[in-house]
């Protein structure tokens, strides 16, 4: 029994020591692109990880693809964070002005409490947009001037997979989708994206195997996916890759495959590198990862308005949830563009039973469009699938 079902077997010490010092390192686009979302020291710490490795380091020709067809729209989505955290200090800076004003029209409640509560919120308000302002100044323009990039091509040089010749991409087109009918796994869970994109997974994984065959190697795939069909979830926590994944892994490479998230892969890292525990940096993984998987549980999305104009976009907007999440976005669009940069007010009008308390927010970082966060007040409950209702009303004041 053992040998027939060793790719489900624990690994030997010998062979997580020969994946690690002499197998395959290899990862999906979003472990490339996060590089632009996470702070330095999260960021030059992962980079430092994967150079110092004994192990070679190899790109599949699905995943480049993908990190130079999103580069730069992972850059520009950096810097939009950081215009939403100015919007929540403005929105923090109208209901605190709102609770003062209240609070001095009440004859019972001494001038001084409000005064005093007035000036320290502005204060602290105040060095909070100070110290955003601070992170933008020192955030580089990597459209501009990009090291990141610079690091992974020498890292990955003369590193890459060809690409599927014209007739193995049919092929394996074919395959992938009866593998997604199927439910077979990796990349069934894609099977809403458009076009090629739904088989991006699997592309990505038929060939890290086939390179992983071809030069008799153990294969590290380390990736920033969550969901179902890469990992076995129980009760909603993670045990491990899928069994089918091993034991396709093993029958295609005759090697047992290490598959890692991306802040698990970190930690074990540098471990083995003997290097200090960077929890700030896998917390930071972890996070950013966890946002990734709430988007991509978005099925669909669709906008109503009932007033559309330059100045005042009042509508309702739609989500499907295609599982449970902690928290989702969900994004809209002016039509015409505003102005400038809207007020929004949102509020939850219908949603699926069972749905726990929530926190909901929203942000306009542009004139052309919006997004609206839910989130589960308490991180250890869900949000149900099922069909969320917004309104919401952006006013340019």
């Amino acid at each position: 029994m053992k040998n027939k079902f060793s790719w489900y077997s624990p690994l030997t010490q010998n062979e997580v020591d020969e994946a690690w010092d002499a197998g395959i390192l290899t990862v999906d686009a979003n472990v490339l692109l996060d590089l632009y979302r996470y702070h330095e020291g999260t960021r030059d710490s992962l980079i430092s990880s994967i150079e110092k490795l004994k192990c070679a380091k190899w790109l599949s020709a699905q995943t480049a693809e993908e990190f130079f067809r999103n580069r730069k729209k992972s850059i520009l989505s950096s810097r939009k964070t950081f215009k939403e955290a100015q919007d929540e200090i403005d929105k923090l800076k109208a209901k605190a002005t709102e609770v003062t004003q209240a609070l001095k029209s009440n004859r019972l409640v001494p001038s001084s409490i409000t005064e005093k509560l007035s000036k320290d919120s502005d204060e602290l308000l105040l060095e909070a947009a100070k110290a955003i302002e601070e992170e933008i100044k020192k955030h580089p323009d990597f459209l501009d001037d990009d090291p990141i990039l610079e690091k992974l091509y020498g890292i990955f040089a003369n590193s890459i997979g060809d690409d599927f010749s014209e007739a193995d991409k049919k092929t394996h087109t074919k395959t992938a989708e009866e593998r997604k009918n199927k439910k077979i796994p990796p990349g069934y869970m894609d099977k809403d994206k458009d076009g090629d994109r739904s088989y991006g997974d699997y592309f990505f994984w038929r060939q890290v195997l086939d390179h992983a065959k071809a030069q008799a190697k153990p294969v590290i795939i380390v990736t920033s996916e969550k969901k179902e069909d890469w990992w076995e979830i129980i009760s909603g926590q993670t045990i491990g890759p899928r069994y089918e994944l091993l034991k396709e892994a093993y029958e295609v490479t005759g090697k047992k495959a290490l598959i890692y998230q991306t802040d698990r892969f970190l930690s074990y890292a540098l471990e083995r590198l003997g290097e200090k525990k960077n929890e700030k940096a896998v917390a930071e993984i972890s996070e950013i990862s966890e946002l990734r998987y709430a988007g991509n549980a978005v099925r669909k999305t669709t906008q109503t308005c009932s007033i559309s104009t330059s100045t005042n976009n009042v509508g309702e907007l739609s989500v499907i949830l295609g599982r449970p999440v902690r928290n989702f976005t969900g994004s809209g669009h002016f039509s015409p563009q505003m102005a400038k940069p809207p007020r929004l007010e949102v509020s939850l009008i219908k949603g699926p039973s069972g749905i726990p308390m929530y926190k909901l927010g929203g942000g306009t970082g542009t004139v052309f469009d919006f997004n609206l966060h839910i989130k589960a007040t308490d991180n250890t409950e869900l949000l149900p699938e099922g069909l969320y209702v917004f309104e919401y009303q952006a006013m340019v004041e």
